[in-house]
């Protein structure tokens, strides 16, 4: 017994038809880590890839100190302040991993146009230069071989913000920045119907072709003997 073809189903996801339809998920779709620019996306620019790397190596040095510290503080001797050790890089790691993810966020999601500048890297150097002073902080913190190497996180994070200033000053950046549609400004709002025109004032009527006294001058006081003519619009006195 043979049954006949079926037609295929017009809808096989079970949702609506109409463009808001769900289709089937891309299996070469941009990951989470390509999406946040952690790895190189295709649609960017290579030193657009290269300035988001560059923020997420900065994270991942904040995370390696912590343990570095932990074990530090379990390895120092009794007169050492281990406590301070462990606290900065803790502290570390929220304000240098906040501001990099930061800046990583506004790149990828293309929302520097919320800081009203024309150039949109005017957010980015504020958030790199903050970078660049939160890494001189590691310079001196600890002693013995943790010390040794904060110094050297400390210069690998100066010459990835070092590097980033380079890259934003490449004139492609800043094509690609200005080119996305959310880092441009948002002009000023005006109101739907224009701005309302003030009224003239009241009891002042201005006769065809008269042009009003100039604002700030009192009017002169008319000479003896000459006559002053009624205000336009009232009827003469008898």
């Amino acid at each position: 017994m043979t049954y006949p073809p079926q037609s295929p189903e017009p809808n096989p996801y079970g949702a609506a038809p109409g463009p808001g339809a769900p289709g089937p998920q891309q299996p070469g779709g941009p990951d989470l880590l390509t999406e946040w620019g952690a790895k190189e996306h295709p649609g960017r620019p290579k030193k657009i890839n290269q300035l988001t790397q560059l923020l997420w190596g900065y994270v991942a040095l904040s995370v390696l100190m912590v343990p570095l510290a932990i074990v530090a503080m379990m390895t120092a001797p009794w007169w050492a302040a281990t406590g301070f050790v462990v606290a900065s890089s803790i502290v570390g790691l929220i304000f240098h991993g906040g501001v990099a993810g930061t800046i990583a966020w506004f790149i990828t999601k293309s929302r520097l146009g919320v800081f009203g500048a024309q150039d949109p890297r005017v957010g980015l150097w504020v958030g790199y230069g903050l970078l660049g002073l939160f890494s001189l902080g590691g310079l001196w913190v600890g002693w013995g071989w943790i010390a040794a190497v904060g110094a050297l996180v400390s210069l690998a994070r100066l010459g990835a913000v070092g590097f980033s200033f380079y890259l934003l000053s490449q004139p492609d950046v800043l094509h690609y920045l200005r080119s996305q549609p959310g880092n441009q400004p948002k002009p000023p709002q005006v109101p739907p119907h224009g701005y309302p025109q003030q009224p003239p004032a009241q009891g002042y009527q201005q006769a065809p072709g008269q042009q009003p006294p100039a604002p700030g001058y009192p009017q002169q006081p008319p000479a003896p003997g000459q006559q002053v003519p009624p205000s336009p619009g009232y009827p003469p006195q008898q």
